[in-house]
């Protein structure tokens, strides 16, 4: 069915599923009393097992698979992916990893049988993702995106998101420290999707990348005004119950991921979708086109 040209589409994707359990219950209570639509599981996760037997009870919840290269342990034998782990058999933290990725240190054919491994563990549970994204956007990295993209089709799964802020209203109310990460994966995704080959469907817009993680009510209600009409838009959020580990108000702390749920499951978040007239979404439905 196409879409209609007066109602504004809207997938809300909550990253890191499979990480941890106070990740994976906000998620899944989000999705049955908010306007969460989608999640993306990470088989790296700690958590991993339970959200895929949850996920199984929950066929409305669309499912991605978050493409994870750094903080985790790996999928594959550690002897496998030997460029892509440290001496503990772990992944680097992300500024190491993404500056051994810049400078070519990370072996392709490495990142890519582990990102398969990822995607495969993720089928084998009997699931059927309907998009790749990346933990912390390494996916767009154009290095290794069309890669990606390419392991994606190889697994059926026609979609992926396309991490970029192309809006001068995607940065207000956000840290100024925050933007020239974010104009970055923006060059860096927009590379990805030139030089990738495959026909890969994406949203229209990516909406909350430079709130990452700090997303409350106020600016939701903002954002949902300014979708656009025809279009399918992606909301990025990270809810949890505020139980994990990690100081409060730190960096996609705890308090702020649990002010992330509390937004996506306030009552006022639905009636704004009603009255700007969104109808929400997977990207099941962007890959029908």
């Amino acid at each position: 069915m196409p879409l209609d040209p007066a109602t504004r589409y809207l997938i809300v994707n909550a990253d890191d599923l499979g990480m941890h359990a106070s990740f994976d219950g906000a998620i899944f209570d989000a999705h049955e009393r908010g306007i969460l639509t989608s999640a993306s599981l990470a088989a790296t996760g700690t958590s991993f097992a339970a959200a895929c037997e949850r996920a199984r009870r929950t066929w409305t919840l669309g499912l991605g698979v978050h493409l994870v290269l750094h903080d985790e342990r790996p999928v594959s034998d550690p002897a496998r992916v030997r460029t892509l782990v440290g001496p503990d058999g772990r992944f680097p933290g992300l500024h190491v990893q993404l500056r051994r990725l810049l400078l070519g240190r990370l072996d392709k054919d490495e990142i890519a049988r582990e990102w398969n491994a990822q995607i495969q563990k993720v089928r084998d549970e009997g699931l059927q993702p309907d998009h790749i994204d990346g933990h912390c956007h390494l996916h767009a990295m154009p290095s290794i995106g069309p890669l990606a993209h390419h392991l994606a089709r190889q697994h059926g799964i026609r979609c992926a998101r396309a991490s970029e802020a192309t809006r001068l209203a995607e940065f207000r109310g956000t840290p100024p420290g925050r933007w020239p990460v974010s104009l970055f994966i923006t060059a860096a995704s927009r590379a990805t999707w030139a030089l990738s080959r495959q026909a890969m469907a994406r949203p229209a817009r990516f909406v909350g990348m430079v709130k990452s993680g700090d997303l409350d009510l106020a600016w939701l209600l903002a954002a949902l005004e300014r979708l656009e009409p025809g279009k399918v838009s992606e909301l990025l959020c990270h809810p949890s119950l505020g139980v994990e580990p990690g100081e409060p108000w730190g960096d996609h702390g705890p308090a702020r991921r649990r002010r992330e749920y509390e937004a996506l499951v306030d009552p006022r978040a639905k009636a704004a979708l009603a009255e700007a007239r969104v109808e929400l979404a997977t990207y099941a439905r962007l890959a029908r086109g």
